[in-house]
């Protein structure tokens, strides 16, 4: 009998080992396992950034009301963008705040009237850091007016650059097709005349003798979008330069109320708008040529108060000079600092 309670005994132990030894092993079997799948899942990067942890991860509903733990999502920057609504500016700051970097995926601020939000003194070309030698305009067209032949005419202005000035023109010649005569007589079609120079660089001006009238300004900005694209598509990659129009001087309120100051500064907000909106730089000559009160120079005004004297064309050539974007291979004044490319 007790051989009997020895043996039972005896079994009763090695049957309990035997279970042990089994459940140690399926233990470490399943924490192997779940090592493993830690480490794999971290490996994809499907863990929530902090941890595996889904205390701190959003929690989504699916449609019956259950709740179910998902990654956080790895934050992102957003694509640069200019931000050129209008500021909480002084006269003060004029110019002398941080300009946006121009982009080519520029989006324009509106407002609920359909006029832009943009301050064109804020998003002009800023100043660079070098000073573009004059031989950089050997290779430019300037696209305008009576205005822009100034620049052809005079010696204080650039003429060895290239030309399609034609007095009394605006955007409109362009988009028409319309005959104009060049500063020598000739008449030419301005658009064919543009390719024909094979410019590598296009500056434009256009606008006083469009708006001497106190009327609607959408029809001028109509064409000058149109007119932008008519060159965009002759002269593909061609970067332009759209600068502002122009101050006068106050007396023409009275004689011509659709030169005032103010209506003037309205409409380089929508320009300045245009022009970065179609990929295009905008050059606020405006700042080189106004006065204090943002009327045109009187020293350098002639007797019309909105033409310009061969003195103002110098202040015109050497804003041109300094707000230019960086071009490769482009000859700068030796001494000043030069622009480094992004």
């Amino acid at each position: 009998m007790s051989n009997y309670k020895e043996f039972r005994r005896r079994s009763i132990k090695r049957r309990l080992r035997k279970r042990i030894l089994r459940t140690m092993l399926v233990v470490l079997l399943a924490g192997v396992v779940l090592a493993g799948g830690w480490f794999g899942i971290k490996q994809l990067g499907l863990l929530p950034q902090g941890g595996a942890s889904s205390s701190s991860s959003p929690v989504s509903s699916d449609p019956v009301g259950s709740s179910q733990a998902v990654p956080t999502p790895v934050p992102t920057m957003p694509p640069p963008q200019n931000d050129l609504a209008a500021a909480n500016t002084t006269d003060a700051d004029w110019n002398r705040m941080d300009y946006a970097v121009r982009t080519l995926n520029t989006t324009v601020q509106g407002q609920d009237d359909g006029t832009t939000a943009m301050d064109y003194r804020l998003a002009g070309q800023p100043s660079g850091t070098g000073i573009t030698e004059l031989s950089y305009f050997d290779g430019v067209t300037f696209l305008g007016d009576s205005l822009t032949q100034g620049l052809q005419i005079y010696t204080t202005g650039l003429p060895n650059a290239k030309y399609c000035a034609y007095k009394g023109a605006g955007p409109q010649t362009v988009v028409n097709n319309t005959m104009a005569k060049r500063t020598d007589g000739r008449q030419e079609i301005p658009l064919e005349a543009l390719v024909a120079s094979a410019p590598n660089q296009i500056y434009i001006l256009f606008g006083t003798n469009v708006l001497v009238r106190n009327t609607s300004y959408d029809g001028f900005l109509a064409y000058y979008s149109q007119m932008i694209d008519m060159i965009q598509q002759a002269l593909p990659g061609i970067p332009i330069y759209v600068q502002s129009i122009t101050p006068v001087r106050p007396e023409l309120k009275r004689t011509s109320p659709g030169l005032n100051k103010e209506r003037l500064q309205r409409i380089n907000d929508e320009l300045a708008a245009l022009a970065l909106s179609k990929g295009c730089y905008f050059v606020n000559i405006w700042e080189a040529l106004a006065d204090e009160n943002g009327d045109l120079k009187a020293e350098i005004a002639q007797s019309d108060g909105y033409h310009i004297k061969p003195d103002g064309y110098t202040l015109w050539i050497e804003y041109l000079r300094t707000h230019t974007e960086y071009i490769r291979n482009v000859a700068y004044v030796p001494g000043t600092s030069y622009y480094v490319e992004q």
